[in-house]
Protein backbone atom coordinates (compact mmCIF):
# COMPACT_ATOMS: atom_id res chain seq x y z
CA UNK A 1 0.00 0.00 0.00
CA UNK A 2 1.38 3.60 -1.10
CA UNK A 3 1.79 5.79 1.50
CA UNK A 4 0.10 8.64 1.56
CA UNK A 5 2.49 12.10 1.64
CA UNK A 6 1.53 14.95 3.22
CA UNK A 7 -0.16 17.83 1.91
CA UNK A 8 2.43 20.57 0.96
CA UNK A 9 0.70 23.42 2.14
CA UNK A 10 1.02 21.14 5.72
CA UNK A 11 4.86 20.95 4.82
CA UNK A 12 5.21 24.54 4.49
CA UNK A 13 3.34 25.30 7.73
CA UNK A 14 5.72 23.05 9.56
CA UNK A 15 9.19 24.88 7.98
CA UNK A 16 7.87 28.00 8.21
CA UNK A 17 6.60 27.50 11.52
CA UNK A 18 9.91 26.13 13.12
CA UNK A 19 12.09 29.02 10.92
CA UNK A 20 10.53 31.86 13.17
CA UNK A 21 10.96 29.84 16.54
CA UNK A 22 14.68 29.39 15.25
CA UNK A 23 15.11 32.74 14.22
CA UNK A 24 13.63 33.89 17.40
CA UNK A 25 15.69 31.54 19.33
CA UNK A 26 18.73 33.32 17.82
CA UNK A 27 17.29 36.97 18.07
CA UNK A 28 16.93 35.97 21.88
CA UNK A 29 20.21 34.56 22.20
CA UNK A 30 21.50 37.86 21.09
CA UNK A 31 19.90 39.77 23.04
CA UNK A 32 20.88 37.72 26.22
CA UNK A 33 24.69 37.74 25.19
CA UNK A 34 25.29 41.09 23.92
CA UNK A 35 21.94 43.16 24.04
CA UNK A 36 20.22 45.14 21.75
CA UNK A 37 17.83 47.74 20.33
CA UNK A 38 13.84 47.47 19.04
CA UNK A 39 12.75 49.96 17.48
CA UNK A 40 8.94 50.18 18.73
CA UNK A 41 5.97 52.20 17.02
CA UNK A 42 3.00 52.47 18.62
CA UNK A 43 0.88 53.52 15.43
CA UNK A 44 -1.89 55.16 17.38
CA UNK A 45 -1.80 59.05 17.63
CA UNK A 46 -0.96 60.62 21.27
CA UNK A 47 1.65 58.28 21.96
CA UNK A 48 5.49 58.14 21.60
CA UNK A 49 7.57 56.18 19.07
CA UNK A 50 10.62 55.41 21.14
CA UNK A 51 13.99 53.37 20.89
CA UNK A 52 14.50 49.95 23.18
CA UNK A 53 17.59 48.90 24.79
CA UNK A 54 18.23 45.76 26.24
CA UNK A 55 21.66 45.53 27.86
CA UNK A 56 24.10 42.69 28.29
CA UNK A 57 22.67 39.54 29.74
CA UNK A 58 19.09 40.37 29.27
CA UNK A 59 17.17 37.39 28.89
CA UNK A 60 12.84 36.46 29.49
CA UNK A 61 13.48 35.12 32.84
CA UNK A 62 15.97 37.53 34.43
CA UNK A 63 15.67 39.73 37.28
CA UNK A 64 13.58 42.70 37.24
CA UNK A 65 16.13 45.46 35.40
CA UNK A 66 16.67 49.40 36.24
CA UNK A 67 15.32 51.47 33.85
CA UNK A 68 16.56 54.70 32.73
CA UNK A 69 13.96 57.11 30.55
CA UNK A 70 15.91 59.24 28.30
CA UNK A 71 14.42 62.39 26.62
CA UNK A 72 16.09 63.71 23.93
CA UNK A 73 16.31 67.60 22.98
CA UNK A 74 14.19 69.82 20.16
CA UNK A 75 16.78 68.82 17.59
CA UNK A 76 15.69 65.12 17.31
CA UNK A 77 12.18 66.17 17.66
CA UNK A 78 9.94 64.73 14.90
CA UNK A 79 8.68 61.19 13.91
CA UNK A 80 11.66 59.69 13.17
CA UNK A 81 13.07 57.43 15.90
CA UNK A 82 16.38 56.50 14.37
CA UNK A 83 17.68 60.26 15.02
CA UNK A 84 17.82 59.52 18.57
CA UNK A 85 20.07 56.45 17.89
CA UNK A 86 23.06 58.61 18.41
CA UNK A 87 22.16 60.46 21.34
CA UNK A 88 20.87 58.26 24.65
CA UNK A 89 22.85 56.12 27.32
CA UNK A 90 22.84 53.32 25.90
CA UNK A 91 24.56 54.58 22.68
CA UNK A 92 27.65 56.57 24.65
CA UNK A 93 27.80 53.68 27.24
CA UNK A 94 27.61 51.12 24.79
CA UNK A 95 31.27 49.36 24.59
CA UNK A 96 32.92 51.60 27.22
CA UNK A 97 31.21 51.26 30.29
CA UNK A 98 31.28 47.73 31.79
CA UNK A 99 28.19 45.50 32.07
CA UNK A 100 28.11 45.87 35.37
CA UNK A 101 28.28 49.22 36.07
CA UNK A 102 25.46 49.15 33.13
CA UNK A 103 22.53 46.62 34.13
CA UNK A 104 20.31 49.01 32.37
CA UNK A 105 17.23 49.08 30.20
CA UNK A 106 17.13 52.26 28.34
CA UNK A 107 13.56 53.18 26.50
CA UNK A 108 14.27 56.66 24.49
CA UNK A 109 10.89 58.32 23.24
CA UNK A 110 10.58 60.67 20.66
CA UNK A 111 8.91 63.67 21.02
CA UNK A 112 6.85 64.77 17.79
CA UNK A 113 6.59 68.39 19.48
CA UNK A 114 9.49 70.37 20.70
CA UNK A 115 8.67 69.73 24.26
CA UNK A 116 8.25 67.58 26.60
CA UNK A 117 4.62 67.54 28.41
CA UNK A 118 4.83 66.23 31.95
CA UNK A 119 1.89 64.40 31.99
CA UNK A 120 2.66 62.63 28.76
CA UNK A 121 5.56 61.34 29.62
CA UNK A 122 4.23 59.53 32.78
CA UNK A 123 1.25 57.99 31.00
CA UNK A 124 3.85 56.59 28.87
CA UNK A 125 5.76 55.06 31.63
CA UNK A 126 2.65 53.78 33.28
CA UNK A 127 1.89 52.47 29.61
CA UNK A 128 5.62 51.10 29.97
CA UNK A 129 5.18 49.64 33.07
CA UNK A 130 2.38 47.29 32.15
CA UNK A 131 3.67 46.49 28.28
CA UNK A 132 4.24 42.86 27.83
CA UNK A 133 4.96 42.54 24.13
CA UNK A 134 8.47 42.62 24.58
CA UNK A 135 8.50 40.30 27.90
CA UNK A 136 10.71 42.70 29.77
CA UNK A 137 10.72 43.36 33.43
CA UNK A 138 11.14 46.92 34.82
CA UNK A 139 11.97 47.37 39.10
CA UNK A 140 9.54 50.03 39.82
CA UNK A 141 11.88 51.26 42.87
CA UNK A 142 14.98 52.11 40.15
CA UNK A 143 13.33 54.33 37.45
CA UNK A 144 16.05 57.13 36.55
CA UNK A 145 15.30 60.36 34.52
CA UNK A 146 17.80 62.32 32.64
CA UNK A 147 17.63 64.28 29.45
CA UNK A 148 19.62 66.56 27.44
CA UNK A 149 18.90 70.32 26.54
CA UNK A 150 15.15 70.15 26.17
CA UNK A 151 15.22 67.04 27.36
CA UNK A 152 17.38 68.47 30.49
CA UNK A 153 14.52 70.96 30.80
CA UNK A 154 11.94 68.39 30.97
CA UNK A 155 14.14 66.00 33.39
CA UNK A 156 13.57 69.19 35.75
CA UNK A 157 10.06 69.86 35.23
CA UNK A 158 8.79 66.41 35.40
CA UNK A 159 10.94 66.07 38.33
CA UNK A 160 9.27 68.71 40.24
CA UNK A 161 6.08 67.52 39.60
CA UNK A 162 6.33 63.66 39.59
CA UNK A 163 9.31 63.51 42.30
CA UNK A 164 8.05 60.48 44.06
CA UNK A 165 8.37 58.50 40.69
CA UNK A 166 12.02 58.43 40.07
CA UNK A 167 14.93 56.58 42.10
CA UNK A 168 17.24 59.84 40.93
CA UNK A 169 17.32 62.47 37.88
CA UNK A 170 20.00 63.88 35.82
CA UNK A 171 18.92 67.05 33.79
CA UNK A 172 21.98 67.69 31.42
CA UNK A 173 22.13 71.29 29.90
CA UNK A 174 18.72 72.26 30.85
CA UNK A 175 17.76 74.68 33.45
CA UNK A 176 14.49 75.26 35.69
CA UNK A 177 13.86 78.60 37.64
CA UNK A 178 15.56 78.40 41.44
CA UNK A 179 11.79 78.74 42.65
CA UNK A 180 11.40 74.99 41.87
CA UNK A 181 13.84 73.66 44.17
CA UNK A 182 11.34 72.81 47.15
CA UNK A 183 9.91 70.49 44.62
CA UNK A 184 12.97 68.62 44.43
CA UNK A 185 13.64 68.21 47.79
CA UNK A 186 12.44 64.38 47.84
CA UNK A 187 14.63 63.04 45.38
CA UNK A 188 18.59 62.50 44.42
CA UNK A 189 19.50 64.93 41.98
CA UNK A 190 23.01 65.48 39.43
CA UNK A 191 22.92 67.98 37.10
CA UNK A 192 25.18 68.44 34.43
CA UNK A 193 26.53 71.76 32.32
CA UNK A 194 28.87 73.06 29.95
CA UNK A 195 29.99 76.71 31.34
CA UNK A 196 30.38 77.57 27.68
CA UNK A 197 27.37 76.75 26.14
CA UNK A 198 25.68 79.19 24.27
CA UNK A 199 22.19 77.56 23.63
CA UNK A 200 21.72 77.24 27.45
CA UNK A 201 23.25 79.47 29.45
CA UNK A 202 24.94 77.73 32.68
CA UNK A 203 22.88 79.75 34.89
CA UNK A 204 19.59 78.19 34.45
CA UNK A 205 21.14 75.15 36.04
CA UNK A 206 23.80 76.94 38.45
CA UNK A 207 20.85 78.91 40.04
CA UNK A 208 18.22 76.40 40.74
CA UNK A 209 21.19 73.47 42.07
CA UNK A 210 22.27 76.51 44.82
CA UNK A 211 19.38 77.12 45.50
CA UNK A 212 19.01 72.93 46.99
CA UNK A 213 22.41 73.29 48.28
CA UNK A 214 20.49 76.48 50.37
CA UNK A 215 17.93 74.32 51.48
CA UNK A 216 20.43 71.33 52.41
CA UNK A 217 19.82 68.90 50.24
CA UNK A 218 21.24 65.87 50.97
CA UNK A 219 22.11 64.47 47.44
CA UNK A 220 22.22 67.12 44.65
CA UNK A 221 25.05 67.41 43.14
CA UNK A 222 26.04 70.07 40.12
CA UNK A 223 28.96 69.17 37.49
CA UNK A 224 30.45 71.71 35.36
CA UNK A 225 32.33 70.69 32.46
CA UNK A 226 35.06 73.70 31.52
CA UNK A 227 35.42 74.90 28.32
CA UNK A 228 32.31 72.57 27.21
CA UNK A 229 29.37 74.10 24.88
CA UNK A 230 26.04 72.48 24.73
CA UNK A 231 26.81 69.05 23.26
CA UNK A 232 27.99 67.04 26.58
CA UNK A 233 26.28 64.03 26.01
CA UNK A 234 29.25 62.24 25.52
CA UNK A 235 31.24 63.07 28.41
CA UNK A 236 28.36 62.64 30.71
CA UNK A 237 26.84 59.38 29.45
CA UNK A 238 30.03 57.74 29.06
CA UNK A 239 31.18 57.77 32.48
CA UNK A 240 30.74 54.89 35.08
CA UNK A 241 30.49 56.88 37.89
CA UNK A 242 27.24 58.29 36.58
CA UNK A 243 25.29 54.80 36.24
CA UNK A 244 27.62 54.02 39.51
CA UNK A 245 25.64 56.34 40.86
CA UNK A 246 22.16 55.75 39.95
CA UNK A 247 22.35 52.33 40.90
CA UNK A 248 23.08 54.00 44.89
CA UNK A 249 19.89 55.04 44.46
CA UNK A 250 16.86 53.17 45.08
CA UNK A 251 13.04 55.12 45.62
CA UNK A 252 12.17 52.73 48.46
CA UNK A 253 15.79 53.70 50.26
CA UNK A 254 15.38 57.44 48.95
CA UNK A 255 11.89 57.69 50.57
CA UNK A 256 13.86 56.48 54.08
CA UNK A 257 16.58 59.00 53.35
CA UNK A 258 13.88 61.82 52.90
CA UNK A 259 11.70 60.86 55.80
CA UNK A 260 8.76 60.29 53.15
Amino acid sequence: MKRKRAPLWLIAFWIIGFGILGFRGCYDLKLYLWGGTVVVRTGVQGYYDYLLHFPKGYHDDSRPRPLILFLHGAGESGRDVSRIQGQDPFYHANGIVDVEDFPFLVVAPVSPENRWDPEEVIAFLDELLAERRFRFQIDPNRIYLTGHSMGGFGTFEIACKYPNRFAAVVPVAGGSHPKNAVKLLSVPIWAFHGDDDPVVQIIQTKEIMEELQRFHHPDARFTTLHEWEHGISQPVYSHPDLYRWMLNHEKTSCNRQFGN
